[in-house]
């Protein structure tokens, strides 16, 4: 009699499911704008540092300019302040939103809980029929886009 129950219960639908947290943030369209949108704002910025660098170069050692240093350490900070601003706070943005889609996501599919992974150890195994990560993908993009 149990033989009879075990398959019923395979093929019920999993309350507990997981998604590879970094797979999720990479190919969430919202991350991938504003990485495009912020890379540029870098790359303008590292282009103004690089050209103080090679007038920085040119100059006597014995007589350098000391407004093109004070200049050049003005623009590299600001490089490492807009670097770090984009790391932290737009991957703060980013989350916001997954983590939104991810509630939604969950309370339409009745999922009891949804794990994240990083491929660090938090799931050392999971059945491929649990891992949720390109259905959800599509759903937080299809959100994002305005399409759901």
């Amino acid at each position: 009699m149990l033989a009879l129950v075990l398959p019923y219960l395979e093929d019920k639908q999993p309350e507990v499911v997981y998604v590879d947290n970094v797979a999720v943030f990479q190919k969430f369209n919202l991350s991938k704008d504003l990485n495009t949108l912020h890379q540029k704002e870098l790359n303008i910025q590292k282009n103004k540092v690089d050209s103080l660098v090679k007038l920085l170069q040119v100059q006597p050692e014995e007589n350098p300019n000391e407004l093109l240093q004070r200049q050049f350490v003005f623009e590299n900070n600001k490089l490492k302040e807009m670097g770090q601003y984009f790391s932290n706070d737009v991957s703060q943005q980013v989350w916001t939103r997954i983590n939104a889609y991810m509630k939604q996501y969950g309370d339409l599919n009745n999922y009891t809980i949804i794990i994240g992974t990083q491929g660090n150890g938090t799931i050392m195994y999971g059945k491929d029929k649990h891992n949720i990560t390109e259905e959800f993908i599509v759903f937080a993009n299809n959100k994002y886009e305005g399409k759901q």
